[in-house]
């Protein structure tokens, strides 16, 4: 029983993987992964600057930040007053 539960995830991630992969495919548009990372006091001030960063340098090679979206953003306790904080993002021209 679990063995077929965790076949038919599989399958069903694999499937949701190439429906999103089919239309970028088809319409021939660039995309790119950006990243941001940084050293912040607060978790909050990490995860903006983090995203700031990634949005900067997407700007920077012609991606609209309207065309973005966050792949995954967090921030880590590194010391008892700094956070490490990381953001990535997927943009479509």
């Amino acid at each position: 029983m679990n063995r077929t539960i965790a076949r038919a995830t599989g399958a069903a991630v694999v499937l949701a993987g190439l429906m999103t992969l089919a239309p970028g495919v088809a319409n021939a548009e660039e995309t790119r992964a950006f990243l941001g990372t940084t050293v912040e006091k607060t978790s909050a001030s990490a995860k903006r600057t983090a995203l700031a960063q990634a949005y900067n340098e997407a700007s920077m090679y012609g991606f609209a930040q309207e065309r973005c979206v966050t792949i995954h953003l967090y921030s880590v306790r590194i010391s008892s007053v700094m956070y490490r904080g990381e953001a990535g993002i997927h943009c479509t021209k």
